[in-house]
């Protein structure tokens, strides 16, 4: 086959050029250290490495939203266990206080720490979290939450949101808890309803009656009879001697015993039930003796503190007086105990919430841990075979170079 001069250099020549640039692509993959740096040099590994760094992506703003989630539940779980030992410290200064030792001085002191401890609850409870966002203000976190008024009252500014923090697929963990419902929707102590005791003063003896629990049980029974609907609770001695019991409503109709019987017998600790309201009521009472049952199934922290506060500075009393103040002050310690409560199972939900974004986070490393391999076996390139085949392309674009060069410089001449 008869080759022509032109032909003889443009076949060396592309010969050459294709050889070089096998050797140039070599040498960019091992700079790079990567075997496929465009889609053209794989089409369907470069698809895969795409994909599978979108995942990873995805995954890193999943960490980076656990980090920022770890960080306002350490805030608000830090709050929450100095507002716990803040009511530990209440309720010791109470009962420090219950002691007929006391004299004004005395309990004057303690109801000034008292009133530390109340100024303490507030400034926790107007927290800012490391942007200065209020933790406790719901979706309302730019302005303080709570504040106090010229009576000693608190009120809530903020709403019942909880923020919320997308922390892997489908899973999304509560990053706050709202003011309204940590501090100012307490369970009242005894139930649904509030106690208040008009104790007879013939009588000197302090122990008296105290409810301990009253509660609607039945919803379908229930039916108010005034607003608010009240109920009274009196105590009168019955003819065989016993302490009788009569509930009426607050319309004056007897709803206990079922008329025409006019008193039950009174027995500490019984259940005494009547318009799907149940009732349980301890200790003696006096003839005499009434309770009003007042419609209240909340109480707030901060006014708990305020009732301890008055109720501190009021005097010693005797008799009757004492027997009213010491009604008032188990029903204080018990709405404290559900303030602790209260934060307490606030504080076991963030260990829960804890709990899943460090699982959440050890899925994650896993999960990129996987896919890094996948990528790597895709896009990164074996170094010494990489560096044996640039070798190998060096020295065959070096032998055609030399080979090109050595014929295209032989002539018929050379030999005449």
């Amino acid at each position: 086959m008869r080759i022509s001069t032109n032909q003889f250099y443009n076949l060396n020549t592309q010969n050459i050029l294709n050889r070089q640039s096998d050797v140039n692509q070599s040498v960019l993959n091992i700079s790079e250290g990567k075997r496929v740096l465009t889609a053209s040099d794989d089409v369907v590994a470069a698809t895969s490495i795409l994909n599978i760094k979108q995942e990873i992506a995805l995954t890193e703003q999943y960490q980076s939203n656990i980090t920022f989630a770890d960080s306002r539940i350490a805030v608000e779980e830090t709050t929450l266990q100095t507002a716990e030992e803040v009511m530990f410290r209440v309720k010791d200064l109470v009962l420090q206080g219950n002691s007929v030792a006391n004299d004004d001085a005395s309990r004057k002191a303690i109801a000034d720490e008292l009133e530390a401890r109340f100024e303490e609850m507030l400034s926790l409870a107007n927290t800012r979290d490391e942007s200065g966002s209020y933790v406790f203000g719901g979706y309302q976190n730019q302005s303080a939450p709570f504040e106090e008024q010229s009576d000693g009252s608190v009120i809530y500014h903020g709403d019942r949101g909880q923020r919320m923090t997308n922390v892997g697929p489908g899973v999304q963990v509560p990053t706050s808890d709202s003011g309204e419902k940590l501090f100012m929707s307490v369970s009242n102590s005894v139930g649904d309803f509030r106690p208040s005791y008009q104790l007879n003063a013939a009588h000197d003896e302090v122990e008296r009656a105290i409810v301990t629990d009253v509660d609607i049980t039945d919803r379908a029974s229930y039916v108010p009879a005034g607003n608010p609907d009240d109920y009274t609770i009196g105590f009168a001695a019955m003819p065989s001697g016993e302490m009788g019991v009569t509930v009426t409503d607050s319309l004056g109709a007897q709803v206990y015993p079922t008329p025409p019987q006019t008193q039950a017998p009174y027995v500490s600790g019984d259940t005494i039930s009547f318009n799907g309201i149940e009732t349980v009521i301890k200790k003696a009472p006096q003839d005499g003796d009434s309770i009003t049952l007042t419609p209240q199934t909340q109480v707030d922290t901060f006014s708990v503190i305020r009732d301890a506060i008055d109720w501190l500075k009021s005097d010693n009393g005797v008799g009757v007086d004492e027997a009213s103040r010491q009604l008032e002050l188990g029903h204080i310690i018990g709405d404290i105990d559900e303030v602790q409560k209260r934060l307490s199972n606030v504080r076991a939900d963030i260990g829960a919430r804890m709990q899943v974004t460090e699982s959440q986070s050890e899925r994650h490393l896993d999960y990129t841990l996987t896919i890094e391999k996948s990528r790597s076996a895709l896009e990164d390139l074996d170094m010494v075979e990489a560096i044996s085949a640039f070798e190998r392309q060096k020295l065959s674009l070096q032998a055609s170079q030399s080979a090109f060069s050595q014929v295209q410089g032989m002539s018929l001449l050379n030999y005449l």
